[in-house]
């Protein structure tokens, strides 16, 4: 007889430990089991297993508790191989997340230690031919012949009808079987060559493949100087080599391109692994990796758990954007995974970016990671001209609209000589709230404590935080009034005010409304690459990575919104927003233009934009910083008290102030204050922010207060180490 030590699929803290079954077989440890618990049949999944010469009377008796057996051994062999499940462990210590949690988050929806009813395999009834002979009738032997020219013939493609088939294998010539289907992500076949290098790609390339071991690369190349190039040579050695690449992109609108790239190179050796895949195309791509049928995985942040063998190269393109850090349980920051991986296959990590995070260019400077730079674009040309339209002049002229004279007479240019335009508006909806003009009153949400959104094509007020939704209605819910007025403008106003203001405009836009069905971002992406559209308007997934030729025209409608937020990295992400999507224009033969429509044009960071200057940007943010002490010069972790009893939240609150200023007498606490979003789904929110540059007793600290306080139910309490979002 066997005890395990099994972990329940309940992710709550609570449940937070192991629980010991006994089973009459030896079950690895990685595997899947269906045991009771309590009166429920759950998963479980084992992390220990050792026999035992005792009964289970006697096991009782000894330990004071019930045994009970486990009801099914699931899998036959681990889930996750001796590397992931290290991960795993390293992961929960880290972000003081469940174990379950991190093992979670590592496995396609089939394979999650869950009990719910999910896709398997795909399978669909093909024609096998057997043998040559005399059928009964003429129309038999036609299809026989026609079956014997098509092996392995899927009966939905047979253009002859069930009932001939079935005659036909009744008298053995043919039998009807089930196979196996692969779910296929992507359908376009291309092939392409390789491009040859310029002397700067093929000396970043040398450079990395001369590492034999783990070392961190930042590679510094501005927009469109060629960096995916280099990810795909560089892949190829590795490949040649006998190892695996694992390429990572932050957006999943980003995929579809990074694939294509991919795939014209290595076909069927490419994997793909996104949250907009089907829950089969996934499983099938998982299993794909673990049978080691492929070379190179291409993904998002999810990707970076991909189960593969003998990694010899990891890519994260984009390293600088916010969408790397997971912003539930559990909160992995993607670049320390990617390196701890990195260095348990002893392999280089490659850190790609035109913007880089402060903190990662701070340590390439420092020596940390390796400093790597393509200063220069590919086809010798200048980055796009960008040019600032300050909107107070604009004002003063008694220009009101949404879009200055300058801005509305070069997209009519570009329009009228079959060029195409990008415009950014980092804000999605119609109207930003609606107010009553008689009280004053704004619609909210009645859950969270933000205004609702309007959005037109559905004619209903949104929430975009808790997705609540009303039906519009042109009346004042407080007072009844209905002189209320819709203020603001997002991308669905600024799509109708296009196709109204302009000429052969022909406007695709592009934001998570418009992409929510599968395939949604490839295929809008794929008509404006085919010239069905000529203005590409949406949110900040236009910025990055995206490879248009005829764009010559990119303009920021509004570029004081990141600005404005309450949020030590707003300088940052909107230098790295504005300078990623000029990067967007001017990437083919002809010089691209930039206008951005600010209200504060003399801002150090928009004129840092406006001159492609990194070095300056960096220069002078990192004085802020280091008056603030922000990171890089100190770890931040944020401690969010939240619960459904404000003044449950509020005395939980002060009372673990005490308890760290106590605790960590050399740690910095700030706060606790209401987040700025306080409530948010009928959840009320505090925040602390630590500053830490010792971190002693750090993590022991941290994991008791949460033990405590999560496991008492009053609140709950969520550390994020390096928190990217503070809202």
């Amino acid at each position: 007889m066997y005890i395990l030590k099994v972990l329940v699929e309940h992710s709550s803290y609570q449940l937070d430990r192991t629980f010991d079954y006994l089973s009459n077989d030896y079950v690895e440890t990685g595997c899947r089991v269906s045991i009771p618990f309590g009166r429920q049949k759950i998963i479980g999944y084992v992390t220990e297993c050792y026999q035992t010469d005792k009964t289970k009377h006697q096991l009782e008796e000894e330990k004071g508790f019930r045994y009970s057996f486990i009801i099914q051994i699931i899998d036959q062999k681990p889930l996750l191989n001796k590397e992931l499940q290290e991960l795993a462990k390293y992961m929960a210590k880290q972000t003081l997340s469940t174990q379950i949690s991190c093992l979670q988050c590592m496995l396609p929806i089939q394979l999650k230690p869950k009990s719910q009813k999910t896709v398997g395999i795909k399978y669909e009834k093909v024609i096998s031919f057997i043998k040559e002979m005399p059928l009964k009738t003429p129309k038999q032997q036609e299809a026989l012949n026609y079956i014997k020219e098509h092996p392995l013939l899927p009966v939905k493609d047979c253009p002859y009808s069930i009932t001939v088939l079935n005659n036909i294998e009744k008298q053995g010539a043919i039998q009807i079987i089930q196979q196996e289907v692969y779910r296929n992500p992507y359908h376009e076949n291309v092939q392409q060559n390789d491009f040859p290098l310029t002397p700067m790609q093929q000396k970043v390339v040398n450079e990395i493949l001369l590492c034999h071991d783990f070392q961190t690369y930042l590679l510094h190349g501005v927009t469109g100087s060629g960096k995916t190039e280099v990810y795909l040579q560089l892949s190829r050695h590795i490949i040649e080599q006998g190892k695996t690449v694992l390429m990572m992109v932050p957006e999943i609108a980003l995929t579809p391109m990074m694939v294509a790239a991919f795939k014209s190179r290595f076909g069927k050796q490419v994997a793909i692994l996104h949250s907009k895949l089907s829950s089969g195309e996934r499983y099938d791509e998982y299993r794909r990796i673990v049978e080691d049928e492929v070379k190179i995985v291409v993904g998002a942040r999810s990707a970076v758990f991909a189960p593969l063998e003998k990694i010899g190269l990891i890519i994260m393109d984009e390293e600088h954007d916010a969408s790397y850090k997971q912003e539930s349980n559990p909160r992995y920051l993607t670049s320390q995974i990617a390196r701890w991986r990195g260095k348990y296959h002893e392999c280089p990590v490659v850190l790609g970016s035109a913007t880089p995070s402060l903190e990662s260019y701070s340590r390439a400077l420092k020596g940390v990671y390796h400093l790597c730079s393509l200063p220069k674009r590919i086809n010798q040309k200048p980055l796009p001209t960008i040019e600032m339209i300050d909107m107070v002049e604009e004002i003063k002229h008694h220009n009101y609209d949404l879009l200055s004279n300058k801005m509305k007479t070069k997209i009519q240019e570009t329009l009228d000589k079959n060029e195409q335009v990008m415009l950014l508006l980092n804000k999605r909806g119609y109207a930003s709230y609606m107010r009553c003009l008689s009280c004053d009153e704004v619609l909210k949400c009645p859950h969270c404590d933000v205004s609702l959104t309007y959005h037109k094509d559905s004619q209903t007020m949104r929430c975009h935080y808790c997705d609540y939704q009303v039906p519009f209605v042109k009346k004042c819910s407080h007072c009844g009034s209905t002189n209320v007025k819709l203020i603001g403008s997002g991308t669905q106003k600024i799509e109708e005010y296009l196709e109204n203001n302009f000429l052969n405009a022909r406007v695709i836009r592009y934001d998570v409304d418009s992409t929510r069905k599968k395939d949604g971002h490839h295929q809008l992406l794929k008509r404006f690459e085919n010239q069905e559209a000529n203005i590409l308007v949406g949110t900040q997934m236009i910025a990055k990575g995206l490879n248009f030729e005829n764009v010559i025209f990119v303009g920021v409608i509004n570029a004081d919104l990141s600005l404005n937020i309450p949020d030590f990295r707003a300088n940052e992400r909107t230098y790295q927003l504005l300078e990623q999507v000029s990067g967007r224009s001017g990437r083919g033969k002809k010089q691209g233009t930039v206008m951005i429509q600010t209200y504060n044009p003399d801002h150090f960071v928009l004129q840092c934009v406006k001159n492609h200057d990194y070095q300056m940007f960096y220069k002078k943010e990192m004085e802020i910083r280091q008056l603030a002490k922000y990171p890089p010069y100190c770890y931040l972790i944020s401690v969010l008290v939240q619960g459904k009893k404000e003044e449950e939240v509020t005395w939980s609150a002060t009372q673990m102030k005490e308890y760290l200023k106590k605790q960590l007498p050399h740690v910095g606490v700030l706060g606790p204050a209401p987040c700025t979003i306080y409530k948010m789904s009928d959840i009320y929110r505090q925040r602390m922010t630590l500053k830490v540059t010792k971190t002693d007793h750090l993590y022991e600290t941290l994991q008791m207060m949460m033990d405590y306080y999560n496991k008492k139910g009053k609140v709950n309490v969520i550390c994020d180490f390096n928190p990217y979002t503070t809202l």
